[in-house]
């Protein structure tokens, strides 16, 4: 059994500030390495929506726990993509390395709308999304940038400070499109989609590993639905090590119902003593 095994908890962010919160410093306790949050604006239920902004939590975390955070997934489109860079890059001073960067492109329609950002077709949102990633990466190792693309300009642009790790912070995506599997084997160092069954998740490895410069440094991830009504600890740690068998590493687990997440991290331990 493969020993280096990561785990991640995805905050239960439709809840309350103080509860998400709380959450998050019970699973430093339990034994997580990495904390996530999801990068949304509306509020819909208690299992669609997000409360907390997504890089205010996760400063609050990192600066309060010893645990490493990331968004699951920033949608590309919400901030400039220099601005998430010195995002990324304060926090990654402020933590000593702790910080990933999980990138997407958006899918939500209605919240787009609602809050004031242009609604584009698949295509558009992909190629920006490739674009900001391009761009990100260029400002966090190169001393000044000058580029000119489809979507974004820089005229001397000069990031200071550089990240604290090197050559920068992790990049992960989540998409499952074909055209995002390209992108994420080309630029990302990691992948963290939602596949329920290993063999297609292998079908997938196979079609992003021929685009990698070094597939053997590459982070092989997947969120893993953890259901209170349906699913044991024991269920989850066998549902974790078919994963394992085929190469994953990082697991992320997203716990429901989120109002119970308090309880549900007691309940869910044991599958991270089991690996640890």
């Amino acid at each position: 059994m493969e020993k280096s095994i990561t785990f991640w908890y995805h905050l239960p962010v439709t809840q309350s500030i103080d509860h998400v919160y709380k959450c998050a410093l019970k699973a430093a306790e339990i034994g997580f390495d990495i904390i996530s949050n999801q990068d949304h604006f509306l509020v819909i239920n208690d299992e669609r929506g997000c409360r907390p902004e997504c890089w205010t939590m996760l400063t609050a975390v990192a600066m309060t726990t010893k645990l490493k955070v990331s968004p699951l997934v920033m949608c590309s489109l919400f901030r400039n993509p220099v601005l998430v860079a010195k995002i990324v890059t304060t926090l990654d001073q402020l933590t000593k390395g702790r910080v990933f960067l999980g990138i997407g492109a958006g899918w939500w329609k209605e919240e787009f709308e609602a809050y004031g950002y242009k609604w584009e077709p698949p295509k558009t949102r992909v190629d920006k999304t490739i674009e900001a990633i391009k761009i990100i990466k260029m400002v966090w190792t190169q001393d000044e940038v000058n580029y000119e693309g489809k979507f974004w300009t820089l005229k001397k642009c000069r990031l200071e400070p550089k990240p604290y790790q090197k050559p920068h912070p992790p990049i992960f995506s989540g998409g499952q499109g074909p055209r995002m599997l390209r992108a994420t084997a080309k630029y990302c160092n990691g992948w963290m989609p939602q596949i329920r069954e290993p063999e297609e998740y292998k079908k997938r490895m196979e079609y992003m590993s021929k685009y990698m410069e070094d597939p053997e440094k590459f982070y092989w991830g997947n969120v893993i639905d953890v259901w209170e009504d349906k699913h044991t600890p024991d269920d989850i740690i066998k549902t974790i090590e078919s994963f394992v068998e085929i190469g994953v590493t990082h697991f992320t687990l997203f716990m429901h119902p989120q109002p119970k997440n308090l309880v549900l991290l007691d309940k869910y331990s044991k599958v991270i003593a089991y690996f640890k």
